[in-house]
């Protein structure tokens, strides 16, 4: 008889597969951009979608908005207020610039799917990557759904947990975030993962 966490494990693999299945179904030819939103276990999400898709014989790229950082200036401060967070924490210039833009191009045409290491403050020595003519970027992180970046996903990812973010500032970005964009009416799916190991399917009419 299978133990418990084997079923959970199954049961996992089958929600992914099941997500990446929809969207290889709708956007299985040509360049896509999928984002998974959220600031809890988004990236954790993220790659494991990635490893369906590859699982479905898709190709798929993994980046995540954290590695597109605005660089500090001299003497900035590390504590960063919520407004700084919502703010100015992304440079969504050279986001769009070095890796949607180029993806979406297709053909030969490289992208980049990382900038700025932030743990080392310091710019990431471009790397640049190319990939099938039929192929999916995820992108994972907060603020997906934010004004700035409409119509730069095919397909959106909600993820709606309890858990909150540290530090505070960011928590109470997420707050306004949440209050001024509405990211969960925008979402093309709803994800409940108060339960990291089992993620659920929801749908807005319903929460």
């Amino acid at each position: 008889m299978p133990s418990d966490s084997s079923r959970e494990i199954a049961d996992r693999r089958r929600f992914f597969d099941a997500q990446a299945a929809e969207i290889a179904h709708n956007y299985g030819r040509g360049r896509a951009v999928v984002a998974v939103d959220g600031a809890v276990g988004a990236s954790e999400f993220g790659r494991e979608l990635v490893a369906a898709l590859d699982r479905a014989g898709h190709a798929s790229v993994f980046a995540s908005i954290d590695d597109f950082v605005q660089p500090k200036a001299p003497g900035e401060a590390a504590v960063q207020a919520s407004s700084d967070y919502y703010e100015r924490r992304y440079d969504y210039a050279t986001f769009r610039r070095v890796l949607v833009d180029p993806f979406r191009l297709g053909g030969s045409a490289g992208f980049v799917v990382a900038a700025f290491d932030e743990s080392a403050s310091r710019a990431i020595e471009p790397v640049w990557r190319t990939a099938p003519a039929d192929a999916v970027l995820v992108v994972t992180g907060p603020f997906l759904a934010r004004p700035e970046l409409r119509g730069t996903f095919n397909y959106t990812i909600f993820l709606d947990t309890p858990a909150r973010p540290h530090p505070a500032a960011l928590d109470e970005a997420l707050d306004r975030y949440t209050a001024e964009a509405g990211p969960r009416f925008a979402a093309t799916a709803i994800v409940d993962t108060t339960d990291p190991d089992r993620p659920r399917r929801v749908f807005a009419d319903s929460c």
